[in-house]
């Protein structure tokens, strides 16, 4: 089924030994995944329907940074073929285009809402993977929306981990 239990995982540990717990999910039309020429472009290549998405939170450990804590923000696209989402990853990583896609933050409750403003001009990671038919593209930043690129080690290792932990692996149905 296509829902955030079968394709995201509840938890997972980056190589960094810092586990992110997801804090909300939702199932939202392709048509808000991002600006409209964005969204065209998805639906061109088959992903009309839905975009399963969930936020993630950095966890406290010993690796972790409790007053900064890293957030990321998952989507997951289904392609009717392996072919169509090939061609859609290289067209959202080559043309930029998953800079452009909505950041979605969590909301009291466990909803979702686009992420304000001030979080596209913070320092982000974009990683985007592709198994099979689907394909992830998971974009981390940092609480406090600081621009210092020194962070990038961190977001890097959650965004990859966030990308790769998600798909129908995840489903136990």
């Amino acid at each position: 089924p296509f829902t955030a239990d079968a394709l995201l995982p509840r938890r997972f540990t980056n190589d960094m030994d810092i586990e992110f717990a997801r804090i909300a999910e939702d199932t939202r039309l392709s048509r808000e995944a991002g600006p409209s020429d964005l969204a065209e472009e998805l639906a061109r290549r088959g992903c009309t329907e839905e975009v399963v998405v969930g936020v993630y939170a950095e966890q406290p450990g010993p690796h972790a940074t409790p007053e900064n804590p890293v957030y990321i923000c998952v989507q997951v696209f289904a392609f009717p073929d392996v072919a169509t989402a090939q061609d859609a990853h290289k067209h959202l990583g080559d043309g930029g285009g998953s800079w452009r896609l909505t950041m979605w933050s969590a909301r009291d409750g466990g909803g979702l809402a686009p992420s304000p403003d001030k979080v596209y001009r913070s320092y982000r990671w974009r990683y985007s993977w592709r198994a099979h038919r689907y394909l992830t593209v998971a974009l981390a930043y940092r609480a406090d929306l600081t621009n210092d690129g020194s962070i990038g080690p961190w977001l890097a290792a959650a965004a990859r981990r966030a990308a790769v932990s998600t798909g129908p692996q995840n489903h136990h149905g």
